[in-house]
């Protein structure tokens, strides 16, 4: 492909074509981003919106879910929104895990007084962020995730107890 013209590089062709040539039936299946060898006038391009559409909305609706719209989320929890738009293109969902199935073990880790302690964080402000996540009232996914994976290899890795 190095040596191959800068607008088949940038192209999908090869890659469907390869798909065709191995199983023709596996060809006639749109992928996650609703391409095709052959497309289908304007049907196609709805697949492609669509598929564009899930992708940018569970990324919204999960891991980049704006501050305020976490608070909008919670006031909406009974309606479920989350089953519109989650389990599209992604299998796993820390927002929702964190505020809900994992959050007793996130208190459990990060709210002991060993993480709260910690020199390189302050314990007061992340406690009021876990808090508020868990919460539902913000979304600290990127936050909690740094915060966890540290702590974790601090626990494991460096002090071994």
């Amino acid at each position: 492909m190095y040596q191959a013209p800068p607008d088949l590089i940038l192209s999908n062709e090869p890659s469907l074509r390869l798909i065709a040539d191995g199983n023709m039936n596996l060809s006639r299946i749109p992928t996650d981003r609703g391409l095709l060898q052959r497309p289908i006038p304007f049907i196609t391009s709805l697949q492609q919106l669509y598929a564009k559409f899930t992708a940018k909305a569970e990324y919204a609706y999960d891991y980049g879910m704006p501050q305020w719209l976490a608070a909008i989320d919670l006031l909406l929890t009974p309606l479920h929104l989350e089953t519109m738009f989650l389990g599209k293109n992604k299998f796993y969902h820390f927002r929702i895990w964190y505020r809900d199935r994992l959050s007793q073990y996130l208190k459990s880790i990060l709210l002991d007084s060993r993480t709260l302690n910690r020199a390189y964080l302050n314990g007061k402000c992340f406690e009021k962020k876990l808090t508020s996540h868990i919460e539902g009232k913000r979304n600290y996914t990127a936050e909690i995730s740094k915060i966890l994976t540290t702590e974790l290899i601090q626990r494991q890795l460096i002090e071994m107890k």
